[in-house]
């Protein structure tokens, strides 16, 4: 069986210059902040001078070099080639149909912090979900064959919401009933590599025979005060070490302070990754860099760069 190349989206760079926007794309955002609107839980928002951002390593200088430094603090992206952390897998650059679970976390921390965008502010969960909708949009322009699971986090558990499926009426249907919940002290993340494991998990191939399917799964954890908590059972070991599963992670969280866990969470979801291949995108309640962020969540396991992320 031969298996033709992806066709990638490319990517803005952060801190590069945006392109200047055609008539065409002004009335795109038109519509875009249209239907906003009917996400926002204020629409008489005062105007503010600024928006938090998230993991304040360093301060950032107007300088665009500095600029670059700084981001490479938490999102460096290297070749898989010659890197130490990563095992002796060597694995096909081919376009094998990704199965995505999106383990959606409907909890929401008492007195968040909402994501502020057009002089308005909206929930996480709001902006998550139409996050996570143009993902799948995106993914099935690139390839229809991909399929999408929905695994919703409750209070302290997970549930299936949507077996794997590439019908994108189904998948919409099914975010868009996703509603908050409250947050418990502990998440069993085990709950959700459970239901991961009833899947159709690609075994090892030879260089010759690839698997019909790649498996990933991208968490969205969104709290910033309950620890998620796994135990490294014999099954869920292997099936983090194996080749072709990937566990991305992208968090969206209140601002690092020491009266919540984001840091302890942080270490939780990047042990995970046993491999040194997945990525994790922390991005507080910075909504250009979620965009920008899920953008990179696009490109295919076996054949995007490795993330290293340099811990502080």
């Amino acid at each position: 069986m031969s298996f033709q190349k992806e066709r990638i989206i490319p990517i803005q760079v952060e801190g590069r210059d945006e392109p200047s926007e055609t008539s065409g794309d002004k009335k795109e955002q038109q519509n875009l902040n249209k239907s906003m609107e009917e996400l926002s839980v204020d629409k008489d928002l005062p105007k503010t001078d600024s928006v938090k951002r998230p993991i304040q390593v360093k301060s950032a200088t107007s300088s665009s070099n500095d600029e670059q430094e700084y981001l490479k603090e938490f999102d460096v992206l290297e070749k898989r080639e010659g890197n130490s952390i990563v095992t002796g897998y060597s694995l096909p650059n081919i376009n094998t149909p990704e199965r995505i679970f999106l383990v959606i976390d409907k909890a929401q921390d008492e007195n968040y912090s909402p994501f502020l965008a057009n002089n308005q502010k909206y929930t996480p969960l709001s902006m998550l979900k139409r996050a996570v909708s143009i993902f799948i949009k995106l993914k099935l322009n690139i390839n229809p064959f991909h399929q999408f699971g929905i695994i919703a986090m409750n209070e302290s558990n997970a549930q299936l919401l949507l077996s794997p499926t590439h019908d994108a009426r189904k998948l919409n249907d099914c975010l868009n009933k996703i509603k908050e919940c409250e947050t418990e002290d502990i998440f069993d993340l085990n709950t959700v590599f459970n239901i991961i494991m009833e899947d159709d998990i690609p075994q090892q191939f030879t260089s010759e025979i690839h698997p019909s399917h790649v498996l990933r799964a991208i968490i969205f954890y969104g709290r910033s005060y309950t620890l998620p908590k796994v135990t490294m059972t014999d099954k869920i070991t292997e099936l983090l070490n194996n080749p072709f599963f990937t566990c991305d992670v992208l968090m969206t969280h209140e601002p690092v302070e020491i009266s919540n866990h984001c840091g302890k969470i942080f270490d939780v979801l990047q042990n995970l990754d046993k491999k040194g291949t997945a990525y994790f995108f922390p991005v507080g309640r910075d909504l250009r860099r979620m965009q920008r962020c899920t953008g990179k969540l696009l490109a295919h396991p076996l054949q995007r760069p490795i993330q290293k992320l340099i811990k502080s």
